[in-house]
């Protein structure tokens, strides 16, 4: 298999030193986005885990339907978005000095970042309202946690532990997190040490140096620089003293949600990969197609072939050039296809659009399975 370098590396220069694995997340607003649409980026590091795509259809009619993207048991997603086109991805932020000391009421369910999220997506149509959602928790919030929100026009972090809580309307064109509280009134309440702070200040200046990179002045970032981001690994900086970077040996999957502003609930896309991102296609879900994914992402072979592929892989192996030319021609066909349904949709022929999205995801998804049998 030809090995290729990512174009980004060579432009990394320096950083703190000091090792960490974790999560990270970023926000790309349209302004700096050359689609115009908003990205909410959101990986995890972890153990393998049996993964899958939850698609929620609350029995509440007043509520959202939505896709979340988490472990197969327990029903936990760490991410997700709704038919309104709301994304939230979230992340721990401890350990802390503040103890978990408030317990629930009797049948009252505490505020864990899972329960959080699904309750910000079948509920809320904009960034606003999930902080709202999320300040009337005040006091049973159980852990420390990063909360990023995202609409098509707007975004808010939400910083939180069980005593201490704050919020911030992003303004910035890109910002990126990294499991620290950055919000005034929230950094005071952080334990951890300067070890970790610093593995995690090293991990958000990789992937904020990536971004700058690929706008080179007042460029906008595409959805190929932002996978490349999220593909940086320690052996791309090339310094000894590198040892965090956005993809992390224990990386498991990553997520960029790609938000639809005229059309969010059909439109909007998830590039999901649901294994190491080094080692696994970003394929693009459309909300569209959600009432029939294949089955390959949902019961969990996805994810189990990227399981595969990272055992068998070093993270600092360069990525394969084959991934990157598969992708290319998948994104390029999806994108062709969602100007078609948009145009379908423009036509008010709301049901041949989402046929559409469903047929080309459901062909998508074949041949990328295929691709990663050969590959494994």
């Amino acid at each position: 298999m030809k090995k290729t370098t990512l174009s980004l590396a060579a432009m990394l220069c320096a950083a703190a030193p000091l090792a960490s694995q974790a999560d990270i997340s970023w926000i790309i607003k349209p302004a700096a986005s050359t689609s115009g649409r908003m990205q909410l980026f959101a990986s995890r590091a972890d153990k393998p885990l049996p993964r899958t795509i939850i698609v929620d259809t609350p029995k509440n009619a007043k509520q959202y339907r939505n896709i979340r993207f988490g472990n197969r048991d327990k029903n936990f997603a760490f991410a997700g978005i709704n038919v309104h086109g709301l994304a939230v991805a979230f992340t721990g932020a401890g350990p802390s000095l503040d103890p978990i000391s408030n317990k629930p009421k009797k049948g009252q369910p505490a505020f864990t970042g899972n329960y959080a999220a699904e309750q910000i997506l079948r509920n809320c149509k904009t960034a606003k309202q999930a902080v709202g959602l999320l300040r009337k928790a005040n006091g049973r919030f159980y852990g420390t946690l990063i909360f990023l929100i995202a609409d098509a026009n707007q975004v808010c972090i939400f910083e939180c532990s069980s005593r201490h809580m704050a919020s911030y309307e992003m303004g910035l064109n890109y910002t990126v997190y990294s499991n620290v509280w950055k919000l005034p009134g929230m950094e005071d309440a952080s334990a951890r040490n300067p070890e970790k702070l610093a593995s995690y200040a090293q991990r958000e200046w990789i992937a904020k140096t990536g971004i700058h990179n690929a706008r080179k002045g007042d460029r906008k970032v595409s959805i190929t620089e932002a996978i490349a981001v999220s593909r940086l690994s320690v052996a791309d900086a090339k310094r000894k003293d590198v040892t965090s970077a956005p993809s992390v040996k224990n990386s498991i999957d990553a997520y960029i949600f790609e938000i639809d502003k005229k059309y969010p609930g059909i439109l909007s896309c998830v590039y999901a990969a649901m294994g190491p991102q080094r080692h696994t296609v970003y394929l693009p879900i459309p909300l569209g197609a959600m009432d029939a994914l294949p089955k390959e992402l949902v019961n969990g072979a996805w994810a189990t072939f990227g399981d595969e592929a990272a055992r068998k892989s070093t993270p600092e192996a360069p990525v394969s050039e084959e991934i990157i030319e598969l992708e290319r021609g998948l994104h390029q066909e999806f994108n062709d296809i969602r100007y078609k349904a948009a145009q379908l949709l423009a036509e008010g022929k709301t049901d041949e659009a989402k046929e559409l999205l469903r047929d080309t995801l459901q062909r998508q998804t074949q041949e990328v399975m295929k691709f990663m049998q050969e590959h494994k």
